[in-house]
Formats: structure tokens, sequence, C-alpha cells
């Protein structure tokens, strides 16, 4: 028998080692660190103070580091220092070690020059808090910690916990932040910057949100949902949100989000105005939103259960923080948008981890074999791990899953947690043997690739239903699969379950008339690829039908097809499908057919569709062929019109370099200075010279690689 799905494919090299949690020689009780900035020099002076009890030599990551002095309860200390590892010569016993350093970090900790103000952020996950504290750099230790950042006098600083001191030192200023429950190293934080700085309550929780000075007009837009989502989670996993206030800091530089205790860091890209919330409406537009940072917050918000409460205790068990934030963000889409949300969320989910499955590797979730623990930061961690919590908790029933989570925090609450814990937990509440399930989704890498089709036999009266899983040998060779089918007949059909859990499964039905169309977990409920071979008329039925999933699996089938007569259907679904995901996926649909058909059919739905993400996809897919002028015309227009969403304004400009061309290079360079929220339609109008090539679109392109473009242009270009 083949075991290769234990080890996965194309994941590992040769030089790989497995990696095994750390072991240190001491605990501890407190860090107190106390940071003076240079904004000038780009360097940091420290004194780090541990209060800990040690049973051996102590040994603290610092790297590149200046150590000026090492002191062992006020005596100096027998330390050595390699450039990596400070480690201190330790009798047994209560101590107090005092490290004094300086050191210009290349990680960890960053300035920021920003329309000539600086800002400091630092991002200590994985391991890069080592470059500007010395630390026990691993997840599973945690302990209570206290910084204090001197800055200039026109900078706030803030950190984990509440502000217990803020004392004026002429030009300069010290913050002193405090958090008096556990947590680990990679979780310390600082961020530092002239911000506006907006407060509210939660019912009694204090939210703090700080933003780039200047732009506090645009906080509202980002954070609005902030407590509405604790209290979501709050319900959900039946635990109080477990820290004394909640801040989120917009810096310039920053990429996406990073959960630190107390204190999450926001890449300030995430602020917006209300056109790029609402094109053409009014805050809020719930059901007709286009950028929205939603996603975001409620994520980075689920890492103060899942992360920061309890850590994952090692790397290798990453999935317990980024595929729980990744399902409670879904979840979350539910609470405050409904089901067809969503189910959408996790059909995306599904594309995330297939797109690297497919293109990239794959890899067990839970898997010891890296080199640098970023490597597990992937889709696998976080979509597909979502996608298997969601079968998990319809395995065991949702109420059982919360119970799980509740019990799980519970128990986990400021400690290390591992998988087994899950699963120990999970059995206990459920009343159920999960050992299978963990050891086929969680421990092996690949998924369940179920072949599906159906055939009727009129004299019978008979329908036969035709299953097969065909993964690969990178995937376990039959998973157990408990899925209900969708039987749909003009009466409106039967939903049935049946035991998946073997290469292959025959079904027998008597059904007095043939199926309009047959549907396997048509809600979602399951993680595997579907892979139906659906007949046309199937398909076009089935494109109709309430639940999304069973949409979404239809216009795939129509997109298969191709025929004419397919393209007559997803133009239906983009002129009576009232969920605009699904009029965006049949608009990708149309745009991969590529026929004159299919690109009227979008050039109709242009002209009467509202929803300003569905518009964006429609000008994606008219962009995605060759020359066009009816086309052309009408991305043109939308380039032209500050009536149209930023994002559907750049995705006109890019398609129009292919659908226009060169007659339409003057247009793009002169859209180059439109800018839009973060550049989007100055960036999609460099990818729309870029597709016509000529030396006059080259040379407007260069331009914007200058230092004094921002930083998105500058990437475009």
């Amino acid at each position: 028998m083949d075991f290769s799905y234990l080890t996965g494919r194309d994941f590992v090299y040769p030089d790989y080692q497995p990696k095994f949690t750390r072991t240190f020689n001491f605990s501890v009780y407190k860090l107190a660190v106390t940071i003076r900035l240079n904004t000038q020099s780009k360097r940091i002076d420290g004194l780090a103070e541990y209060d800990l009890s040690s049973w051996g030599p102590i040994e603290l990551d610092a790297v590149e580091m200046e150590v000026k002095s090492v002191e062992l309860d006020d005596r100096q200390a027998d330390f050595a220092y390699d450039g990596k590892k400070i480690t201190v010569n330790s009798p047994l016993g209560h101590h107090i070690l005092k490290i004094t350093y300086s050191t210009s970090p290349r990680k960890g900790l960053t300035f920021v020059e920003h329309e000539g103000k600086t800002y400091v952020w630092t991002q200590g996950e994985s391991e890069d808090n080592r470059y500007w504290i010395p630390l026990p750099d691993s997840p599973q230790i945690k302990f209570p910690t206290q910084l204090s950042a001197i800055v200039p006098s026109s900078m706030i600083a803030v950190s984990n916990g509440v502000l217990v001191k803020e004392t004026d030192k002429g030009e300069e200023k010290e913050w002193t932040w405090s958090l008096d429950k556990p947590h680990s190293p990679y979780l310390i934080d600082l961020a530092a910057g002239d911000f506006d700085v907006i407060r509210e309550q939660c019912d009694g929780l204090p939210l703090e949100y700080y933003v780039p000075k200047g732009w506090a007009n645009k906080a509202r837009m980002t954070f609005y949902r902030t407590c509405d989502a604790i209290k979501f989670f709050e319900e959900y996993t039946g635990v109080k949100y477990p820290w004394p206030n909640y801040k989120q800091v917009a810096v310039w530089g920053f990429g996406g989000g990073m959960e630190n205790t107390t204190t999450t860091l926001l890449t300030a890209s995430t602020l917006h105005d209300e056109h790029a919330h609402c094109p053409g409406s009014k805050f809020p537009c719930p059901g007709r939103e286009d950028f929205t940072s939603d996603p975001l917050i409620a994520h980075e918000l689920a890492h103060q259960w899942f992360g920061d409460l309890e850590t994952a205790e090692s790397w290798s068990e990453i999935w317990l923080n980024e595929s729980f934030a990744t399902l409670m963000e879904a979840l979350y889409e539910r609470h405050a948008q409904g089901e067809e949300e969503f189910q959408y969320s996790l059909h995306r989910c599904m594309s995330a981890y297939l797109s690297e499955y497919r293109e990239r590797y794959a890899r067990p979730i839970v898997f010891n074999v890296y080199d640098d623990p970023w490597e597990l930061f992937d889709r696998h961690s976080y979509e597909k791990g979502c996608l298997v919590l969601w079968h998990l908790a319809n395995l065991i029933g949702e109420d059982a899953f919360k119970k799980t989570l509740q019990e799980f925090l519970a128990e986990r609450s400021f400690k290390p947690a591992s998988t087994t814990d899950l699963q120990r937990i999970a059995e206990q509440v459920s009343k159920k043997r999960l050992q299978w399930f963990f050891y086929q989704f969680v421990y092996s890498s690949g998924h369940p690739q179920v072949s599906y089709s159906w055939d009727y036999d009129s004299s019978l009266n008979l329908l036969k239903i035709l299953i097969d899983q065909v993964q690969p040998n990178d995937s376990y060779p039959a998973y157990n699969l408990n899925a209900d089918i969708l039987i749909a007949t003009d009466d409106g059909g039967r939903i049935m379950p049946v035991a998946l859990d073997r290469p292959s499964t025959s079904i027998y039905i008597k059904l007095e008339t043939p199926p309009k169309f047959v549907c396997i977990d048509p809600t979602g409920k399951l993680f595997f690829e579907r892979k139906a071979k659906k007949k046309l008329e199937e398909a076009i039925s089935q494109a109709s039908y309430k639940m999304v999933t069973a949409r979404l699996e239809a216009i795939e089938a129509l997109k298969s097809d191709g025929s004419d007569r397919a393209v007559e259907a997803l133009s239906g679904v983009m002129q009576r499908d009232a969920f605009w995901g699904c009029r965006v996926e049949a608009a990708k649909a149309l745009g991969e057919i590529g026929s004159e058909r299919a690109v009227r059919a979008l050039l109709n739905a242009l002209m009467r569709e509202p929803h300003p993400r569905v518009r964006t996809a429609i000008t994606e897919a008219l962009g995605k062929h060759g020359p066009n002028e009816e086309a052309a015309k009408a991305l043109s227009s939308i380039l032209l019109s500050e009536n149209e969403g930023y994002y559907t304004r750049g995705s006109a400009a890019a398609a129009l370099g292919t659908a226009g061309g060169q007659p339409y290079e003057d247009e793009l360079i002169k859209a180059l200075s439109y800018g839009g929220h973060n550049y989007s339609i100055t960036v999609g109008a460099i990818d729309g010279l870029s597709r016509i090539r000529g030396q006059k679109a080259l040379d407007a392109i260069i331009k914007l690689t200058s230092p004094d473009s921002d930083e998105a242009v500058r990437s475009a270009a």
C-alpha cells in the first residue's frame, strides 16, 4: 500500500528535518522591556528584565544585537553570545535577569517613512521578535509582559495590555503598557506614530482605533462591526472576550493583519471612504458592499481566542490558530450577511486551497517537516483547515462543535494547545471516536475528489447513481464521507444520506420519473472536491436551485460545457440569480468560455448589473480575450465614470488594454492619475498599458517606478 499521503507531494526538500517543540530550563513569571527608539538612525536601545526560575542554563534568542551587559540578581552574569543566542549560566532557583542591548533590527521591528512622518511597527510571528528583544522565542512558552517605549514626543506608542503610565521627557515621551496575563513571545508588539485615536465601549469593554493622523474619518467604515463581532464570538464560543481591552492600529507599510494580544496591527490600506465601501449609495449598504474590512477585522479578532488565549504549541500545529480564525471569519459573515454569503465563503476557501494544491504542493495540515515556520502559513493551514473544521462541525453537530470550542478554550486558556487536545475534547463532547477523521483529514495530505454521475432506466423506473473517489496517491485512498444526496424531481425531490467509504459506490433508487438533477452535499457541509459529470439540461435545472452550493456546482458544469446553450443558461444566471456571488461566478465562466455569444452576454449583463463586485467581475471577463471595439467602448465609459466603484474602474482600465489596445493608450496614460482606493485605478491603468506594450506606454509606466510613487503603484509598475 502506498503511504505517500502521510508526507504529501512537492513540499519537502531533501535537507528538511523534523522540528520538535523546544525545551527550556526556566519558567518566566514576567518580562519587562524598555525600548528607546531612535527614528533618525533607525536603531533601538533596550533593557529586558526577566523575573524567572531556572533549573539549568538560561537560553534566549537574540539575533544580531550588541549585548552591553547581562546581570543575574544584580551581578555580572557568566554568559556567552554567538550572535543568535544568549546563554546565561544560572544556579537553580528564582532570579532577576537583566540584559542591556542595542540593535538596528532588520526583522521584527520596522521603521517606515510615509509622507514625511516616521511610523514604527513590529511583526513577531513567526520568530522575528528575537531581532529586537532577547526572548525564549517559541510559541508554547507564555508569560505576562510590560513594555515601555520611549519615543519622540510627537508620537503615540501602543503595545499589549493597558496603558499604566505616560511620562513626558522633554523631546521624548515614555509610554508604558502592561498585560498581566500570560501570552506567547511572538505576540509581543509595539506600534508608534502620529495617530488619531478613536475610543468607544462595547458593553464596558474599551475599544480603541489608532489611525494615521488625518484619517479618522475613514475609521467608521473600517471598524464599525468590531463590537458586533466580539459579541458574536463570545456567543458562539461560550467564552467571554478574555483581555482587558481591544485595540486596532492601522500602520503604513504593513501587510494584512497581525493579532498581537489585545493589539491587532492592520495595514493602513484597509482604511477606506464611503465610495470604496458603497459605490453609488450611502454607508452602510449591506449586500451591496464593494471594498470592506469586515473579513480582515473578524479574522484578526477571532485570534484573540484562537491563537492568543489558546496558542498552538508548535508551528506545525499552526492550523489551531489560522484554521479557526478563518472559520470564525466565515461564521461571522453568516451572522452578519446570511447563509448564502457563508456558503460562498466556503466555496472561495475551497478555490484558494485547490489553487495551491494543484499548482504547488500537498501536505498534511499538521506536519513538522519544514525549513522555515512561514512555509506553514499557507492555504493548507488557513482555507483547507477551515473546511476540515466545518466538516467536523457537521459530523458531530454544530451544537456539539460549539461545546467543543467552549471546553477547548476553557481547558487551554493561557496555555499551549495541540491537535490531540482538540480531538480528545471533541470526542468527549460528541461521544464519537474521531481518530479516523483526524487521520484522514489532518494528518494526511490531499483531499477527497468525488466524481459522480447518474443514469435512469425508464423500463424499470430505476435511478442508478455512480460515485467514485478519484483522488491520486497524494491523498488518502478512500475517505469516509457521510454525505447527503439531493435527488431533485418535478415534485420537489428528496435528500437521502449515504455512506461513501470505498473507492466506488453504486446506489439504486426506485423513482417514477427521471430526476431533474442529482447533487451530492447541496448545502456544503463536507470537505471534498466536486467532479460532477453533469448533463447540460441537468446543470441548467440545478442552476436555479435554492442552495448556493448547488448553484455554484451547476455554474462550473455550464462553464465546462461551453456551448451556446450553456452560455444562454449562464446569461440567465446573470439576469435572475438574486445572490451576487453566483452572478460573479457566472461572469467568470462566461469570460472563460470567451465565445462571441459569451461576450455579448457579458455586455448585456453590464448594462443592468447594479452590484459593484459583479460589475468588476464582468469587466475582468471582458479583458480575457482579444480586441473587441464594443467591449472597449463599454470599458472606456466605466473607466471615465466617477460613479463607478474604484475597483470596477481599475478592472476596466486593465481590460481596456486587451479589448481596446493602442487606440486607448492615451486614455490609459491619463488614468494613471485617477488614483482610487489603494490606487486601484492607477494600478489597473498600469496593467492595461502593459498589455498594449508600446514604447509610449512603457515610458509612462517607468516613470511610476520612482521612489516618490506610492508603494502599491511602484509594485505594479
